[in-house]
Parts: C-alpha cells; structure tokens; sequence
C-alpha cells in the first residue's frame, strides 16, 4: 500500500526533514538513492515531451510572432511545457516540495491557460469586440493575478494537495478538493465550446467554420483526459497528473489549426494582391452604400463620376436600388450615369457578406462606357442610312407596326407620307454622285425639320423618303407639312460649281385608318398616290384617293 508521505498540515511552506533523535545513526536519516527505474524514466515521460511543446513552440512562433493568434497559441503551449516542466523537476525533489511546486509553478501555468484559451477563441470568433474594454481581454488573466496574489500573502488557497509515493511517482491524494479542481476545470472548457459554436453559427465562410469545429474537437479532447483520465486513480502505473498528456493532442490540433488559419490568412494577402491590381473597380460597401475599402481603379472611378470615395449612394438606384434592398442578385446590372462631363455606361456585379457580422457588399463596377458607344453606334448603323443618318428601312418598319398597335387601342389616325426627288437622276449625271449625295443629304435635312411629337422618318432606299406623321393626321395638317418641306428646300438649293440646283420632290400621302390598317395597305396606298403624280408630272403631292 502506498505510504503518505507529507499532507497539507502547513501547505504554504517547505518543511524541514526532522532531526534525528541522538541515538539514532545520522546515516538513516539520509535520502536513499533513487532507483535507475526513477531516473530515467521520466526522461521518456516528461523530457521528451518537453522537446516535442518546444518544436511546436518554435514553430508557432516562427510562423508569425506579430499576430496576436498566434502568439496566444504560444502562450498555451508554453503554459503545457512548463507544466511537464515543474512535473519532471518535481520528480527528482523530495515528497515535502511537492506542495508548493504544484501550487507556485503548476497551478499557475495551468490557470494561466484558461486567459490564454479565453482570450484565443474569443479573438478568433470575433465575439471580444462586443465586450467593454475592461473586461476584454484584461479579465481573462485574473485568475492568474488572483493565483500570484495568494502565493505572495501565503494564502492557503493556494494550498497545494496531499501527496503519497506510488511505485516510483510522487502522487497526489484524490481527495474532495481534488475531484472539485477536476470537475470545476471544465466549467471553462464548457465556455470555450460555447464561445466556439457561437462562431460557427455567426462564421459566413465554410473555411472558419471548420476551424471552429477543430478547435471544438480539440476541447473535447482535453474534457476527456480531465474528466475521466484525471479522475482514475492509476494508483502509481502511470506518471502523476496523466490529464496533461492530452494537452499534447491540444497542441498539437492548436497547431494544426493556426497552419490553417494561416493559410487563409495567405489566401487573404493573396486576394489583397489582386485586389489591388484588378482592372476593374472593387468596393466593399456597407448595406447603405458607405464605402469600407476601395481598390485603385474605383478610386479614379470615384473622381470620373465625380464622387468623393466615401459613398456610392449616388449610383444605388433604379434597378440596382431595388435588388440591393430585396437582397435579390447583383448580376451585369447597367447603371447609365450623367456626369456633368459627359454620359458613363457601368455594369455592375456584388454579392452579399457578413463582416465582423455585420451585413455588407462587395462590388465590382466596370466601365462599359466604350463598349456600349460601340453597341449604339451598331445598333444605329443597323437602323440608320449611312448618308443621311436618318432611319432606314428597317427601322420604319418597326416603328410604323408599333404606331398601328398603339392606333388599334386608341383609334388614332395618323398619315404617311413618301416622296421622292425630282430628276434626281439628271442630277446624278450632269454633276456628279458626289453632288447627288449632297442632295440626299439636303433631303434629310429638311425632314428633320419638319418632324413634329411622336413624328418618325427614313430613306427608303435611292432618292425615296417616307414620313409617318402623328402630328398631322388631317389633309389641311399634313398639307401644312408638305409647304414647310418645300420651303426648306427652295431656301436651301446645291452648289453645283457656279450652279445653284434647285430640288423639288413628288409626294403621295395615305391615311390610317381611312386607307388601311395594316403598313403594306398604307405604304401601297402612299406609293399608288406617288407614282400618279410622277405620271401626271412631278413636282406635286398627291392623297391617296377614298376607298370605294
């Protein structure tokens, strides 16, 4: 049966070995020899696990000493080497020592532990920065001033626990005192995993969740060594305290998880690179349009549109306003803004964020200002004369089909008009296709000057022009017309060398709905009504005659 070698009597200080009385040799009171079992034994149990928290100490430290994560970690691993530090001193010291070393130097590397983890997990999940200043992270570490405080005034609440020798160990009494240190314990491991489940939950990147859940494992992990080795009486076959040993898998996942912690952190630098050096503008934006960071690019964007880089809440309207405030997909949204210097064409993509838990936007805004001149300039070369920069065929097609559906629900009458040059051939001939296509032109001008509201005009193809007038939809309206068309070309007549060509123009005007409801009826009835003035003479208009 183990012998009880020293109690708690007078925990607070280093007892003397009694003299012996005079009738005793003086050599029986001299401490035996330790054993070559005791000796060496602990350099397996203790020292080379020493080794292994100072490899992974020098490795934390090595991979960034100016992050405050990682030097919590080095904290805790520091705090489990000094523990298996005082436990392989402890061992080659007599039993009396015993006490006090526990108390001073192991207990608190152990409760220093607790403001380190605190401190970590917190940080980690952001959830201190809703604590007040004095509490974060100063707190944490009271119970380590508190400890200090009681061993400098010899407070027996610092008492170390009753130890007996057991085969070769030095082993505390698992006493009443002892099962409540246990247990109590883990009233901060039960804190950590709260503070941790509470970071997955918040967490919007699947990457920090999987940390958390790491650590959660790693908490675990030491609830079982403290709760059920720490509480086995192993009665001397394994070293004292053997819950410690799981502070080597607590490091060690600690560790696993700052290399992981650190590669994000990597990946973080990384998309700061490219942040930086993207062609295209990146915002990151709070839900009110309150810039956070801006790359170079948005920031010269911010003075073409005229902004003042610390809010893009100019530009949230329209369609973007309304997808922003119903959370909707921010995907190639067009945004066409009036800067006073000129018109800028942007396309915008986002997507929504939680940062420090608080919802935000990321933005990327292209300039499409060129892009979109090139599409219009396509557009209006597909729908316009090259010429005479008036619509084409094509376009008056459309346009008339959409005036007839407008007409059918309201009953609107409108007219259309086609004319053409006079002996623009002649034209052609005596001086030239460079001074016929002056002509055109000149044509052109002059329909431009006579569309009233909703008015619409082409070239129809060679010297034949149509008009379908909304503003004018009576013949005496449409006449009025005519005369304003004839005189802007009598006032505007060609240079043709010393010449001075005048044009007049043959015109056939048609009804809707009088002659038609379709565009071929009225286009047919207006081009009917040309040809007989053309065949009668030119220079005159002509209405297409009432339907029988």
């Amino acid at each position: 049966m183990p012998r009880l070698l020293y109690n708690e009597k007078n925990p607070g200080s280093i007892p003397r070995r009694p003299t012996p009385p005079p009738d005793v040799p003086a050599e029986s009171t001299v401490i035996p020899p330790m054993s070559a079992t005791a000796a060496i034994t602990p350099i397996f149990t203790h020292f080379l696990p020493i080794m292994y928290f100072v490899l992974l100490l020098t490795d934390v430290l090595r991979r960034d000493r100016n992050r405050k994560e990682y030097l919590l970690v080095a904290g805790i691993i520091a705090c489990c080497l000094s523990m298996f530090m005082e436990e392989f001193v402890r061992h080659y010291l007599p039993i009396e020592y015993s006490p006090v070393l526990t108390a001073s130097w192991f207990g608190l590397s152990g409760i220093t532990i607790v403001g380190f983890g605190l401190h970590l997990f917190l940080s980690l999940t952001r959830s201190g920065r809703k604590l007040p200043n004095f509490v974060h992270p100063s707190l944490f570490y009271l119970p380590t001033v508190l400890l200090l405080a009681n061993l400098v005034f010899g407070d027996e609440m610092a008492s170390g626990a009753s130890f007996r020798e057991a085969g070769i160990w030095k082993w505390p009494v698992y006493n009443t005192a002892y099962y409540i240190a246990m247990f109590g314990s883990n009233v901060f491991n039960a804190l950590y995993l709260l503070i941790l489940a509470k970071g997955i939950r918040d967490a919007d990147q699947p990457e920090i969740r999987g940390i958390f859940k790491q650590l959660i494992f790693g908490v675990l992990v030491t609830v079982f060594f403290n709760l059920v080795i720490g509480t086995i009486d192993f009665n001397g076959l394994l070293p004292p305290y053997p819950y410690i040993y799981g502070t080597l898998l607590w490091c060690e996942i600690l560790r696993r998880t700052m290399k992981k912690y650190e590669f994000l952190h990597h990946v973080d630098v990384r998309f700061e690179n490219l942040f930086n050096v993207s062609p295209v503008a990146i915002l990151l934006t709070d839900m009110d349009g309150n810039v956070r960071e801006a790359n170079p690019v948005a920031k010269k964007l911010f003075e073409a549109l005229q902004l003042d880089g610390r809010t893009i809440a100019p530009l949230m309207q329209g369609d973007l306003l309304r997808r922003i405030r119903n959370r909707e997909s921010i995907r190639e949204v067009p945004l066409d803004i009036d800067t006073g210097a000129g018109r800028m064409d942007l396309l915008i993509d986002g997507d929504y964020l939680s940062l420090e838990y608080v919802p935000h936007m990321i933005l990327i805004v292209r300039d499409v200002t060129v892009e979109a001149e090139s599409r219009r300039e396509l557009a209006r070369l597909a729908y316009h004369d090259a010429l005479t920069k008036l619509p084409n065929r094509k376009f008056f097609s459309e346009e008339l089909n959409r005036a007839l559906e407008e007409a059918g629900e309201t009953g609107e009458p409108f007219a259309v008009m086609m004319f053409d040059l006079d002996l623009f051939k002649d034209v052609n001939d005596r001086y030239g296709h460079w001074t016929g296509d002056r002509a055109l032109i000149r044509a052109a001008d002059a329909v431009r000057a006579i569309l009233g509201p909703g008015d619409f005009a082409a070239r129809f193809g060679g010297d034949e022009f149509i008009i379908c007038f909304r503003s004018a939809a009576t013949e005496d309206a449409v006449r009025a017309k005519i005369g304003e068309l004839r005189k802007h070309l009598a006032e505007h007549p060609l240079d043709a060398g010393a010449e001075r060509v005048a044009l007049d123009i043959s015109i056939g005007v048609s009804f809707h709905p009088k002659h038609g409801e379709d565009s071929d009826t009225l286009l047919h009835h207006a081009d009917q009504a040309l040809y007989d003035v053309k065949r009668s003479g030119r220079g005159r208009e002509a209405f297409a005659p009432d339907p029988a």
